[in-house]
């Protein structure tokens, strides 16, 4: 967040970037209908990768969306607010507390593969059916989220000030992280309030992805759009 002058920005980026990890879990999804999921979980070392974001990295996006930006949408807009049943931001909501939980499932069963080196039938169809379910979720998540959320607050009810507050109290919250070093018999300490990682490799490497997205500068955007 402090490479940017816009939130808004940042947010969209921030899809664009799980984006790239869904695209990944649904060429995962077809491998393993090809190649049988027991066989893929044990030999395609990208489950693990994109476990760790799903459940570790994620999480921080919407962590920032629910502390700086949907607070000020709700005084804004409170017919959009939480309370109402129908509306928008509880839809979205919700929606990341079913995403962490279906993430958590898979992170279950892929560990217990590995682990008993087995998977029943039953488990494998649950397995890609809730990976499946997942990646609709996620994508559905990020659309309403860009079309409705990200747009309004972009559009109409943002103010510089705003935007500004919504920048410091993202860089905040990421300052107050702090993380150990990922060591073989050690675990990640994080103080950021309401981040709770899990820890998805066994080795004494970090899960770095091997995939790239382009995102625009911010500077470069913001002169194009003063200009």
């Amino acid at each position: 967040p402090n490479k940017y002058n816009d939130p808004i920005r940042y947010f969209r980026d921030c899809h664009a970037l799980i984006t790239t990890q869904i695209n990944l879990l649904d060429k995962l999804i077809h491998n393993s209908e090809a190649n049988g999921v027991i066989k893929n979980i044990r030999e395609d070392k990208q489950w693990g990768e994109l476990l760790d974001f799903l459940v570790n990295v994620a999480p921080r996006h919407e962590i920032d969306e629910e502390v700086s930006l949907f607070p000020l949408v709700i005084k804004k807009m409170p017919r959009m607010g939480f309370q109402q049943s129908g509306s928008p931001l509880r839809f979205i909501h919700e929606q990341h507390e079913m995403m962490l939980h279906r993430s958590g499932e898979l992170l279950r069963i892929w560990r217990q593969t590995l682990e008993k080196n087995e998977l029943t039938d039953d488990e494998a169809t649950k397995f890609i059916s809730g990976a499946k379910e997942l990646l609709e979720i996620i994508r559905e998540h990020i659309r309403r989220e860009n079309e409705i959320i990200y747009t309004a607050a972009n559009d109409e009810l943002l103010s510089p000030a705003e935007r500004q507050q919504i920048l410091e109290e993202i860089r905040e919250n990421h300052n107050k992280e702090v993380q150990t070093s990922f060591l073989a018999f050690d675990e990640p300490t994080y103080t950021l309030k309401g981040y709770s990682p899990v820890i998805v490799s066994g080795d004494d490497s970090d899960a770095v992805s091997d995939s790239t997205i382009d995102v625009e500068d911010d500077e470069e955007s913001d002169e194009e759009e003063e200009e």
